[in-house]
């Protein structure tokens, strides 16, 4: 048979050095698309954790009393810092941290006294002993306070309360007759009358329960109940 008779094939024939060069091409493309990949992994993987760790902001709410802050917050400059600081010094250096609660928040701070430590019992009248620290407090407090702010005393009981003699003497009456007491301290320390109010609660705005749920009263929570809160705050 005449092998002229049949015309050639058209198909291509690839050498061995071109198959390499097609499969190293194929490669390198596949590695780019591995690289771009692992990139958009790190960087969802970033996002996310910076995210998770990123620190909080708090405006002052809620509000922490001494040695009671909350960890991993930031909190904002008001201008009631440098008053906070110092009130706390007095605090620590008086040993009253278990009587006197500072408090700080964007609009002011608040110092919730024991009423037990600083007045007689269902009285108005303040000990001899504890006179000179509400004295040197409320210097303090003139010290510290802004031009625009204001000064609030509340008042606050268990509800009416039992005297040593027996006597009951109406929440009301008691809470804002020491109410008003502090208010004299603080006049007599220089703050001016008209910035300075002083507020009854009696029993009405209770901490924590004052009876449990047969009825009985809490002796713990009654004496905690009893408390004054001098609230600095700006007018504004």
């Amino acid at each position: 048979m005449n092998k002229g008779m049949f015309p050639k094939s058209s198909r291509v024939r690839h050498t061995k050095g071109q198959i390499d060069h097609v499969d190293a091409w194929l490669m390198s493309y596949a590695d780019l698309i591995t690289l771009l990949f692992m990139l958009f992994v790190i960087f969802i993987s970033v996002s996310v954790s910076r995210q998770n760790h990123s620190p909080s902001v708090t405006m002052g709410e809620p509000e922490h009393p001494v040695g009671q802050h909350k960890s991993g917050t930031l909190e904002l400059g008001t201008p009631f810092d440098e008053a906070y600081r110092i009130l706390n010094g007095f605090v620590m250096s008086h040993h009253e941290d278990q009587s006197i609660a500072l408090e700080k928040n964007k609009r002011g701070i608040a110092l919730d006294i024991s009423a037990i430590e600083f007045f007689d019992a269902g009285s108005a009248e303040i000990p001899l002993a504890q006179l000179p620290k509400l004295k040197a407090l409320a210097k303090v407090l003139k010290a510290q306070m802004p031009e625009d702010a204001t000064i609030e005393v509340e008042g606050h009981t268990d509800g009416d309360v039992t005297t040593r003699d027996g006597e009951i003497v109406s929440g009301w009456k008691l809470a804002a007759l020491r109410s008003a007491r502090i208010v004299e301290l603080l006049q007599e320390a220089g703050i001016p009358m008209s910035s300075l109010r002083a507020t009854s609660y009696a029993g009405a705005r209770p901490l924590v329960p004052n009876q449990d749920a047969a009825g009985n009263r809490i002796l713990e929570n009654n004496q905690r109940n009893q408390r004054m809160v001098i609230r600095m705050e700006s007018a504004s």
